[in-house]
């Protein structure tokens, strides 16, 4: 009979096996989670700037359609002249849920600006704008 208690009282983690583990993971997270919160805030700014470039390539068929470019990226989802079909279906949002800015410089081409994740004009890493400019000087 007590070697079946023995038994028993061997079978669990002590409480200094599980501080290290504790301790380990720990080490793991503060060592890998800056890189991993660069990688995805890189992707979100790769995102934006790919839906950037996908605006602008609308728009240039746009203008090959209607002889000009719109004064809305919502023109972008009326019936294309031609086929009936509009530009692109919805406008979507930046990865950040919030909505482009787009306005025509003074010789009328398109300028469009993603704020980044706070939303505001301005800013630095993940809250840097992401504009036409620097999308297509890169």
């Amino acid at each position: 009979m007590k070697s079946k208690l023995h038994k028993h009282r061997n079978s669990g983690f002590t409480l200094i096996e599980i501080m290290v583990v504790v301790l380990i993971l720990g080490l793991v997270i503060s060592t890998v989670g800056p890189s991993v919160w660069n990688a995805l805030f890189s992707s979100q700014s790769k995102v934006a700037g790919n839906q950037i470039r996908l605006f602008h390539s609308t728009l240039d068929q746009y203008k090959l359609e209607v002889y000009s470019f719109p004064e809305s990226l919502d023109e972008l989802t009326e019936p294309n002249p031609t086929t009936g079909q509009p530009f692109i279906k919805i406008i979507p949002l930046d990865p950040w849920k919030n909505e482009y800015d787009y306005e025509k410089d003074s010789e009328g081409n398109p300028f469009i600006t993603c704020y980044g994740a706070d939303g505001e004009p301005g800013g630095d890493n993940e809250n840097q704008d992401i504009t036409t400019e620097t999308v297509f000087s890169q």
